[in-house]
């Protein structure tokens, strides 16, 4: 199962971190050495797997010989990650996820992140009471 949002297991965060695709990494890096840093803040965006790698990419192109443009496209290619859900993985089943636009799902069972049972979810965080 592929995760759009990853979860980190140190701190139980899911953020809105983005999975990196290979062939836009390259893509950005290439650039970013042929233009002498030019790109660099894209290619940081496309690296971080920040959300908004497109419009960073977008501004850094179009106003980056500003100089202004450029530092714009920088900062935001270096924010941290959103927070979306703290505690666990949010719940599957065509919910959206804290963050993303969507309410939160209703307090229900659903199957836990493990992938073994299911684990109760009280309409804003995981309970830890797990089903088999």
């Amino acid at each position: 199962m592929s995760e759009i949002y990853p979860y980190d297991h140190n701190n139980g965060l899911v953020t809105d971190q983005r999975t990196v695709d290979g062939a836009v990494l390259a893509l950005a890096w290439i650039c970013a050495v042929l233009t002498l840093g030019y790109m660099l803040p894209w290619a940081i965006a496309a690296t971080r797997g920040r959300p908004n790698q497109a419009a960073i990419g977008l501004i850094n192109f179009l106003l980056g010989w500003s100089l202004i443009g450029w530092i714009v496209a920088l900062v935001m290619a270096c924010q941290a990650h959103a927070v979306l859900v703290a505690g666990g993985y949010a719940p599957v089943g065509g919910y959206s996820p804290v963050g993303t636009g969507g309410a939160l799902p209703p307090a229900d069972w659903y199957p836990a992140p493990n992938g073994h049972g299911q684990e109760y979810w009280d309409g804003a965080s995981w309970t830890g009471h797990r089903a088999p």
